[in-house]
């Protein structure tokens, strides 16, 4: 019966060992990323110059030539370089879509000079099938004469 208990014994020991080093040998999702969410999104943009331009939360303006440009509409707040997030552009409104690793899925429309445009964006999250709200960015700009 001794040698029966302490067989017993050694193989719980083994087991509980091997989850704990199986627990322990799994890599940990990288700091700070579970913390981000659908709800985190923010629609932003920027209108195109002859500047560098960086995507602007919320809203956009910039003064130019006296002819249309493009504007960019993208989402700020969120990681978009590991498929993690679904982005749609609504209402049909972009002209091309597309992705670039500094401002991840981007829509272009043309804005004219003394308009202002909107767009409305909505991002998805596929780890926690979680929908952002309905996000908007407006864009306006002044063309000089």
């Amino acid at each position: 019966m001794r040698r029966l208990l302490a067989g017993v014994s050694a193989v719980a020991a083994m087991s509980l060992s091997s989850v704990a080093w199986a627990e322990e040998s799994r890599p940990s999702a990288p700091e700070g990323l579970q913390s981000l969410g659908a709800s985190d999104a923010v629609a932003a943009c920027y209108v195109d110059t002859f500047a560098w331009d960086v995507l602007s939360g919320g809203s956009c303006f910039a003064m130019g030539s006296p002819f249309a440009t493009t504007v960019v509409f993208g989402v700020l707040g969120i990681d978009q370089s590991g498929g993690r997030y679904v982005v749609q552009f609504l209402d049909g409104t972009c002209e091309s879509n597309g992705y670039t690793l500094d401002e991840g899925n981007i829509c272009l429309r043309t804005i004219g000079r003394n308009q202002t445009v909107s767009q409305r964006v909505q991002v998805y999250d596929t780890w926690t099938a979680e929908w952002s709200g309905i996000l908007t960015a407006y864009a306006s700009y002044e063309g000089l004469h």
